[in-house]
């Protein structure tokens, strides 16, 4: 899936699925980037999934329009002859499989104009006629945002970032989280300046590092952001204000290993000042494969190392037998190719055995809803099966 963008003089390709990039006024944060005053310097996020492409509003000042209907804070679908709009400058976005576009107008319909201004307008309004979710949850926030009431207790795992604007703070239960369930937690952003607020957002990002002979490289996913809540809104000195969140991570992730790491990223984007970042690392773990790891431990063989593709959805783990069995076994190590294939996890065992040439392998396709509702035992016969039929 690739589309190629375009925001006034700003071209780039989106290219890949998963790919996602900031667009606005700032070429530090935003790859598509365009010097118009009309644009918040991270006005909306651009993404590929599924073979489609989205737009989502970052809670920008003036707005997106798509066919002259305000955005809001959900994401839409982009497709072939909508106008769209970020502030007054036109989107366009070419699907080069068949050439299909955006209509790009040269000039904005009055209308749309005044549309525009009364939603700065209004957004530019006191926070009491913006009101968020959060307020039942976390006590009533007041016409300037602040609240009285502390975070939930539970969320004793905190970090914090912080400058002169204000400081955000990111709370969970804990520090370690299972691929295929949401994370919930909460931001808590206290202002120590008056400033205009556009946007506090939250993301879950996995970090792949990998090293070899020819280099190292570094690539990281994000795979789920949500806005916690948009702007702009007037912040007053020493407000504070708590917001949950809920961050969705697939199944299938990577677990947290000496090549990957897991982090929840906060930020609060302020307009015409510094933007306010926090950070806060989990572990991630994958019960699929810890079950599939047990099963090779329950035959005493142990495991040396189980690496992903970036992104996950691909293993491979390399288990060795007792060293000094290892010999009257006649087994140098069992190797296990597993990929989530949609609702299915398909496990490939090789047998790198002593004296043979070439390493012979036995397949086996798990249904993830029977495999994750078998008991351990029965996953340790079946893989037992599986290296009996390698050993014969």
């Amino acid at each position: 899936m690739t589309v190629q963008l375009q925001l006034g003089a700003a071209q780039l390709t989106l290219e890949g699925e998963g790919s996602r990039i900031f667009a606005g006024r700032d070429p530090s944060t935003c790859k598509l980037a365009h010097q118009d005053a009309t644009l918040s310097r991270r006005h909306a996020e651009i993404w590929l999934a599924d073979g489609k492409a989205y737009l989502r509003d970052l809670g920008s000042a003036n707005g997106s329009w798509i066919d002259g209907q305000h955005l809001g804070h959900e994401p839409v679908l982009l497709q072939p002859g909508m106008q769209v709009y970020l502030g007054h400058v036109p989107l366009g976005v070419t699907w080069p499989v068949d050439g299909s576009k955006t209509a790009m107008a040269q000039q904005m319909p009055p209308e749309l104009l005044a549309m525009i201004a009364a939603h700065r307008q209004s957004a530019m309004a006191p926070a009491a006629a913006a009101p968020t979710a959060a307020a039942g949850a976390s006590g009533q926030i007041s016409a300037s945002g602040s609240t009285s009431t502390p975070l939930p207790g539970e969320m004793a795992y905190r970090k914090q970032g912080s400058n002169d604007n204000g400081v955000l703070l990111l709370a969970l239960k804990q520090d370690t989280h299972f691929s295929g369930h949401n994370i919930d937690g909460y931001v808590e952003f206290t202002a120590l300046d008056n400033e205009t607020v556009a946007s506090i957002t939250v993301e879950l990002v996995e970090i792949h590092r990998r090293k070899s002979t020819l280099g190292s490289w570094e690539k990281e996913h994000v795979w789920d952001r949500v806005l916690v809540r948009q702007g702009p809104w007037k912040a007053q000195h020493n407000d504070v204000l708590p917001l949950p969140f809920s961050l969705r991570c697939a199944p299938g992730t990577s677990m947290t290993n000496r090549e990957v790491s897991w982090e929840i990223r906060g930020q609060v984007d302020i307009n015409w000042a510094s933007d306010i970042d926090a950070m806060i690392p989990i572990t991630m773990r994958n019960p699929d494969i810890e079950r599939l790891r047990d099963a090779m431990g329950a035959m005493d063989y142990r495991v040396e190392d189980i690496g992903s593709e970036p992104a996950g959805q691909r293993f491979e783990g390399r288990f060795m037998p007792p060293a000094h069995m290892a010999k009257e076994w006649g087994v140098n190590h069992v190797t296990l190719e597993i990929e989530y294939l949609g609702a299915n996890l398909k496990v490939r065992m090789k047998l790198d055995k002593k004296g043979l040439r070439h390493d012979p392998a036995v397949d086996q396709v798990f249904e993830l809803g029977r495999l994750r509702g078998a008991s351990q035992a029965e996953l340790d016969v079946t893989v037992k099966q599986m290296l009996d039929q390698l050993l014969k």
